[in-house]
């Protein structure tokens, strides 16, 4: 995971045009807030010319998403934009898991397993590294997944565990049928088996050092 500066040098009536989509800007700053990818943000005063938005993101290509779809961008009240590594030198450095909130009790986990042969194991993590998580990263209320593999005598038992924020969020990404798994045609031909329904469970006591 890495620091990113994403740098907006907005038009002189930026703040006089701002109101009529500073509703949806805040609100896709919420989501990505919500997973752990937004440190902070906020606009320079006196003037109010440059905004600077952190974020802590495993891929430079996620800010400049964000930037591609945020209405002021689109609706040019920023002239200008630039994404540049942000080195922290004084400060704390945020933990790999901050996506998590300290105290998740309420949050829901999702769990599915699946069995592969050792060989095609790698191509799996692979594929999910690769391609599943940058997937849930974009779902609002995904705070974050562990995958964790027992090896048997013939083949591998893959266990993964999804985090989420609520239900709600859970629908946002599986539909309206919440325990059917989600496996892509690619993933599934990886695999010699695996869960077609899921399992939810409440999160209601959590210890983290």
């Amino acid at each position: 995971m890495n620091y990113y500066a994403l740098i907006y040098e907005t038009v002189d009536d930026y703040v006089a045009r701002r109101a009529e989509f500073r509703e949806l800007h805040l609100r896709i700053a919420r989501e990505v807030r919500e997973r752990g990818e937004l440190v902070l943000a906020g606009a320079f005063d006196d003037p109010v010319d440059r905004a600077l938005l952190v974020f802590h993101v495993d891929d430079k290509r996620r800010v400049e998403d964000f930037a591609r779809k945020d209405p002021y961008v689109l609706n040019g009240l920023v002239k200008k934009w630039e994404v540049r590594p942000w080195k922290v030198v004084v400060g704390q450095e945020q933990h790999a898991s901050s996506a998590i909130p300290t105290d998740p009790a309420g949050a829901i986990l999702r769990h599915w397993s699946a069995r592969a042969s050792e060989t095609q194991l790698p191509a799996y993590l692979e594929h999910f590294s690769k391609n599943v998580l940058p997937e849930l990263r974009r779902v609002p209320g995904y705070l974050g997944a562990n995958v964790s593999v027992l090896h048997t005598a013939s083949e591998a038992e893959i266990f993964v565990e999804t985090t989420w924020r609520s239900l709600e969020a859970i629908r946002g990404f599986a539909g309206s049928d919440l325990e059917a798994a989600v496996v892509a045609p690619e993933a599934a031909a990886l695999l010699t088996d695996f869960d077609r329904r899921v399992r939810h469970s409440q999160i209601t006591l959590a210890d983290r050092v």
